[in-house]
């Protein structure tokens, strides 16, 4: 006896714009796997590593890692504000403590330090190839600044001083230890505490207000 064919379910099809949501979350997905295995090269090949061992280390070739990231500015950019983010993390829970504002800047001062020591090999990626002011750093300095102002115009406010130069200083901050961290980084002549006892000197003047 021939058995009836069941009749064929219809599923509907998803619209355009689900479609293109889920292609858009496959391809961040994609790129965010990506971004973790070029940084694990930088970190482990160092920060001279090419775009060719990048994609080697993800098991693609070059021009599909272009495809994701545009060039290798695009990439630095990523890479950029993947440091930037852990950093950011870490200085948040000192400049949310209930500490004295001018401890809290020691101890964030020591926090950035602490992290270019940690990772020399990605902070040199930058040191290398990053134009000063340009985009990658930028992706670094503005949200670490501006977690840095929230700490530093607290300390002016509590010593009666005007908190109006606390974004410019959170500025001056950041670009004093990338600098001198990284310099020490490099070359470190001074033990690392007398590094953060000289850098926080810099800033108890304005903190203080004396």
């Amino acid at each position: 006896m021939v058995q009836p064919v069941p009749a064929r379910r219809h599923t509907r099809p998803a619209s355009r714009t689900e479609y293109h949501a889920a292609l858009a979350a496959k391809r961040e997905t994609r790129r965010e796997t990506l971004l973790r295995s070029a940084t694990d090269a930088i970190r482990r090949l160092g920060p001279e590593v090419s775009m060719d061992s990048m994609a080697a280390a993800a098991g693609i070739t070059k021009p599909i890692l272009y495809r994701y990231f545009g060039d290798r500015d695009g990439l630095m950019n990523a890479v950029a504000g993947y440091f930037a983010g852990e950093l950011v993390g870490r200085l948040e829970a000192i400049v949310d403590s209930p500490e004295p504002p001018g401890e809290r800047i020691r101890r964030a001062i020591d926090c950035y330090v602490a992290f270019i020591e940690e990772d020399p090999a990605l902070y040199g990626f930058f040191a290398h190839h990053a134009s000063i002011g340009g985009a990658a750093v930028r992706n670094i300095v503005d949200p670490v600044a501006a977690t840095l102002a929230r700490s530093v115009g607290e300390g002016l406010r509590a010593t009666g001083v005007d908190s109006a130069p606390a974004e410019t200083w959170a500025y001056g901050l950041v670009g004093m230890v990338h600098m001198a961290g990284a310099q020490w980084v490099a070359r470190p002549t001074i033990p690392r505490h007398r590094l953060i006892e000289y850098l926080t000197q810099l800033t108890r003047f304005g903190l203080e207000g004396s």
